[in-house]
């Protein structure tokens, strides 16, 4: 598996961005609800993968296994906050945006393509070889985790160079 590129996240998250949307027009506080635990849950779904991730074939990966609910909640903490804060009159609707950017942009600095959200729960998003994808089949899941208990680096050979 490879770490998966930013156009191809942003693909996934447009169409997460489509259920959120169809979600929010449930009548009242159900609506919002359900969006926000949309949002917060999405990559805990069909073993790491949002239906935005499922339908473009890529997984969120943690500690050498597919995300489960609760590395999804820690890791869309973020872009919840961001959706609350939209619903503030005047200053949500810049704060909100702008918390967006500011996850986009640390995804781009990144080396490794992870944003605010992903490096507070230790998670990654990769996706099938070229090959996988042409034979149709379902992607490998990810290495299993580490005997310690403890999540693994997921670029470990990144970090021992750093120095």
């Amino acid at each position: 598996m490879q770490k998966a590129d930013l156009t191809t996240r942003a693909i996934a998250g447009f169409v997460d961005l489509l259920v959120v949307i169809a979600l929010a027009r449930l009548p009242d506080v159900l609506g919002f609800l359900s969006a926000t635990g949309y949002i917060l849950i999405r990559d805990g779904l069909f073993q790491g993968r949002s239906l935005g991730k499922k339908l473009i074939g890529m997984q969120v990966a943690s500690g050498g296994g597919a995300a489960n609910y609760r590395d999804s909640i820690i890791r869309n903490v973020p872009l919840a906050a961001a959706y609350i804060l939209f619903i503030i009159p005047y200053a949500g609707w810049l704060l909100g945006p702008a918390a967006l950017i500011v996850e986009g942009l640390v995804a781009l600095g990144d080396d490794r393509g992870m944003r605010i959200g992903d490096m507070l729960a230790m998670t990654w998003v990769v996706q099938p070889e070229q090959e996988t994808l042409k034979t149709g089949q379902e992607p490998p899941p990810p290495d299993p985790p580490a005997q310690t208990g403890e999540k693994q680096d997921p670029f470990p050979e990144e970090r021992s160079n750093a120095f």
